[in-house]
């Protein structure tokens, strides 16, 4: 997938690198001789057993069983993993949640649940990888275009990717003085478990507004990421029309919005032509 800007990481600590876009990464970075640790709420023996035979002889793999949420627990396994694997050159964070519902049926339990899974989890690997991470490390965040944009449905995911575009804003501007790069990845959907879990129980709207921005496979937006996370770039979105989608909403808020607007009323309108069919 290309060569690093600075040189193969030697070691990489990855949060929910037990599945998702997390697991593609680790499996990149091992087939590219980088060890890994893995921080995830559960990895399977047999998941471990796989990973371990793809880096067998050119790179280590450990995994380490944490709530993202919890820093003390957080800071224990970085503390072990670094003991074990080394200090982690480069480290991105891609465990999350997503809870779906209209704001006014969005319970607070589902609005906390995000805000500390993504943001102040996001908050917890930052600061416990920095407590080893040397000069020349890379840092990075996986955010969403949820956290540019907001989208129908998405009050406590947006909210909570919002912040940690901001943290990593922020992070970027302290860590630069160090030698640290940071990047923030804001992918639109990608064919993940968590997408297909959303589209059996989440809205149509939502599916009509999101449908801008297209649907990537995991493969090519994986793709899409490791080539701008080897650049060191700041922010990264993989995909033509998700970059446009971006763009729009940062350029031109005001035709973004109105373009949002006209789907969200067509999709209830057919909606409300379906239930009344019914």
């Amino acid at each position: 997938m290309g060569n690093w800007k600075d040189g193969t990481p030697k070691t990489a600590f990855i949060s929910g690198g037990g599945s998702g876009i997390g697991l593609h990464l680790t499996r990149e970075m091992l087939k590219q001789g980088t060890s890994v640790a893995i921080f995830d709420l559960n990895v399977e023996d047999s998941l471990l057993s796989e990973l371990r035979q793809l880096g067998a002889g050119k790179a280590q793999v450990e995994r380490y069983i944490v709530n993202i949420a919890e820093p003390e627990s957080v800071d224990a396994a970085m503390d072990e993993a670094a003991a074990e694997l080394g200090k982690p050159d480069f480290a991105i964070n891609c465990a999350g949640i997503l809870r779906t519902a209209v704001f006014t049926e969005l319970s607070y339990e589902m609005f906390e649940q995000s805000i500390r899974v993504n943001l102040i989890g996001s908050r917890n690997f930052a600061a416990g990888v920095l407590r080893h991470m040397p000069r020349g490390g890379h840092l990075a965040l996986i955010a969403s275009l949820a956290g540019i944009c907001g989208s129908y449905t998405h009050g406590a995911y947006a909210a909570s990717k919002f912040g940690v575009v901001g943290l990593a804003e922020v992070l970027r501007t302290e860590l630069k003085p160090r030698g640290i790069a940071v990047s923030v990845v804001c992918p639109g959907e990608i064919q993940t478990p968590m997408l297909d879990a959303e589209r059996e129980t989440g809205s149509a709207v939502t599916e009509a507004v999101n449908e801008f921005a297209g649907v990537m496979s995991v493969d090519d937006a994986v793709r899409g990421i490791m080539q701008g996370l080897q650049k060191r770039a700041f922010m990264i979105t993989p995909g033509f029309r998700a970059r446009l989608t971006r763009a729009m909403a940062r350029k031109t808020s005001a035709l973004f919005r109105w373009v949002v607007d006209g789907k969200v009323a067509a999709a209830l309108k057919a909606e409300q032509r379906a239930s009344a069919a019914r």
